[in-house]
């Protein structure tokens, strides 16, 4: 399997890496009879709310991992610089859940954090974005793409690009694929309801045709139902003289489930899927045969951020620690949650702020200065990435069973422009 953070069209460099984690020792004076006391320590608490029962678990438990690497890689540097700042990680399950994330940035709050990485979803973002700015908790995520959620005006920071730069990508593929009709199929939530409206915003004006589209309730939903109802549309695209239609899908790991009721109609296997950000490097979807093997017949390639191959190589060293603790390779979403503790720390050594608008100010100015694992963290007005490069990944079978292959790459040179670079079928 190739690594899932080559993207060649990336144009970032990266600086060194403190990646080594160190042990500090009292020191002793000559002599003396008892060990010098060490100085006294200043501790940030950063908090950390992710899908880690339930939901987007695939990247909770990815992002988890980093952070704790984070933590050690922060608190290594630090006291190398004889800084007397350390770093401490709170993590909280969301289970996928908007209240629950909600309540969880309360309870830490209520412990004195003043700065939380996730939630992942837009969804719970969205739950929280009012608390978190009458609370004066910085919150920074590391899988919302809603551009509902870009405002400048709140507390909420994003270090991924939004749903307008990844459906720029999708697009820039269908058009390449020569999709000229798409049927939409999304899970009803805030992040995946705004791919769907990038992607069916940007497709349209391409000169592309979109069906209303399906989309399905975030619990119970009947799959049967919404794959007949997907293959009623794609029929209806072709009776009205779509020369290829496509399916879009965007969810999160539940799409197995409609895999499952859609490899039953043969119309809906002669068809090409496309994914997005939420599903890509799914290991629900990897491990389930029925599911991968419907993934892999009609495509399905997934897109999330890209990392160029420099930033792999100088990374080489934390991406082998955590592929030890989590069992395969963190992707681009759980390795800007290491930036972000890490810039969090810097911001934190820089200027002392504790909370509220001057501790945001001070994670944009370290973010903005910053060049990390994912590259050069260029923030908008709104505080989120402001553009990124994209692969895409494909469920392919192979002898050994299912894995995930990057099948494309899509390289943007600026906001709103780019291009696919190259590509394969599994």
């Amino acid at each position: 399997m190739k690594s899932p953070f080559r993207c060649t069209g990336a144009r970032r460099t990266a600086g060194a890496l403190a990646l080594a984690a160190a042990a500090v020792a009292p020191a002793v004076l000559l002599g003396a009879a008892a060990p010098r006391a060490a100085p006294p320590q200043n501790v940030v608490t950063i908090g950390a709310i992710l899908d880690l029962s339930d939901g987007w678990t695939s990247l909770g438990r990815a992002s988890r991992v980093t952070l704790q690497l984070a933590t050690a890689d922060a608190n290594a540097a630090l006291a190398r610089s004889g800084s007397p700042l350390r770093v401490r990680l709170q993590i909280v399950d969301a289970k996928g859940e908007p209240a629950i994330a909600l309540r969880q940035l309360r309870k830490l709050a209520a412990d004195g954090v003043r700065v939380v990485v996730g939630p992942q979803s837009s969804s719970e973002v969205a739950a929280l974005r009012s608390a978190a700015t009458s609370l004066g908790v910085v919150v920074i995520s590391q899988g919302s793409t809603a551009h509902s959620l870009a405002n400048a005006g709140d507390n909420v920071l994003r270090f991924l690009p939004d749903d307008v730069r990844e459906g720029e990508a999708l697009v820039a593929l269908l058009r390449r694929d020569g999709v000229d009709a798409i049927v939409p199929v999304w899970r009803r939530d805030a992040g995946n309801a705004g791919l769907e409206r990038s992607v069916r915003r940007l497709f349209v004006a391409a000169g592309g045709k979109a069906s209303t589209g399906v989309p399905y309730a975030t619990k119970g939903a009947s799959f049967k139902d919404v794959a007949s109802s997907v293959a009623a549309q794609v029929a209806a695209l072709r009776s009205a003289g779509a020369a290829r239609v496509g399916v879009y899908l965007a969810g999160f790991d539940e799409v197995v489930d409609l895999f499952h009721a859609a490899r039953a109609d043969p119309a809906l296997t002669q068809v090409p899927w496309y994914g997005s950000d939420g599903v890509a490097l799914s290991t629900r979807l990897r491990n389930d045969k029925p599911a991968a093997a419907f993934a892999g017949a009609v495509g399905y390639p997934n897109p999330t951020v890209g990392i160029s191959d420099a930033l792999v190589r100088r990374a080489s060293p934390l991406l082998a620690r955590a592929r030890a603790r989590l069992g395969r390779d963190p992707d681009a979403l759980a390795l800007s949650a290491y930036d972000a503790l890490r810039i969090v720390a810097e911001a934190r050594q820089r200027t002392g702020a504790v909370g509220g608008a001057g501790l945001r100010r001070a994670i944009v100015a370290a973010a903005d200065s910053h060049v990390g694992v994912t590259g050069r963290m260029t923030l908008n007005g709104a505080g989120d990435r402001a553009f990124g490069n994209f692969d895409f990944w494909s469920v392919c079978g192979g002898q050994s069973g299912s894995a995930w292959v990057r099948t494309f790459e899509y390289s943007a040179s600026r906001v709103g422009a780019g291009r696919i670079l190259t590509g394969k079928r599994c």
